[in-house]
């Protein structure tokens, strides 16, 4: 009889304080991953004066997808230049990169640089 009991009030007190938990609402909306055509007003307003064929620093062309993701296959110092506090290091040199438009460049190279 013990037994019994010992297994009934068991059972009750595991079922008892099972409960379903609710997944709650997102606060913010899920980012919307960024892709080349997305950014690309960002390179053509602050790169491609300068990284074009006739631009100052032609040797690194940034005016097509192509070219770009050539760049960022074979450099990984893209995030860093971007990012730069050093007026002798980060693109543009101007620092005109708004916090907004750098993390969507960032997120935009952290995922893969899709098309």
């Amino acid at each position: 009889m013990r037994l019994f009991l010992f297994f009934t009030l068991s059972f009750l007190i595991i079922f008892s304080s099972c409960k379903k938990e609710e997944i709650p609402t997102p606060i913010k909306p899920s980012k919307v991953q960024e892709t080349y055509q997305s950014i690309k007003n960002i390179l053509e307003i602050n790169c491609i004066n300068c990284h074009s064929a006739s631009g100052s620093a032609s040797f690194l062309d940034l005016t097509s997808y192509v070219s770009v993701k050539t760049y960022l296959d074979v450099n990984n110092s893209f995030i860093d230049r971007i990012s730069s506090d050093d007026e002798f290091y980060r693109m543009p040199p101007s620092g005109d990169l708004s916090e907004e438009e750098k993390n969507r460049l960032i997120d935009w190279v952290n995922s893969g640089y899709l098309e």
